[in-house]
């Protein structure tokens, strides 16, 4: 039966080009996190701004839902 050895595999450092792309990728990742932060601020001000406008006077009786129990347009 064998035994793996004691002694660790350390991967060789990595060379230039492989800094530099991970470089790259990170700077992506930044950018592209940038880029949903202000995509999600401006979702949320539209949000805001539909909410502060007025929705207006409902009618109980031609709405989609409201008001079934005011107005049973079958019975009397």
């Amino acid at each position: 039966m064998c035994l793996p050895s004691q002694k660790s595999y350390s991967p060789p450092p990595p060379t230039v080009e492989e800094k530099e792309e991970k470089m790259e990728v990170e700077a992506q990742k930044v950018e592209e996190k940038e880029v949903r932060a202000d995509n999600r601020e401006a979702v949320l001000e539209e949000n805001i701004l539909k909410a502060r406008r007025g929705q207006g006077r409902r009618s109980l009786l031609s709405g989609s839902g409201g008001g079934i129990g005011f107005y049973n347009r079958y019975g009397k």
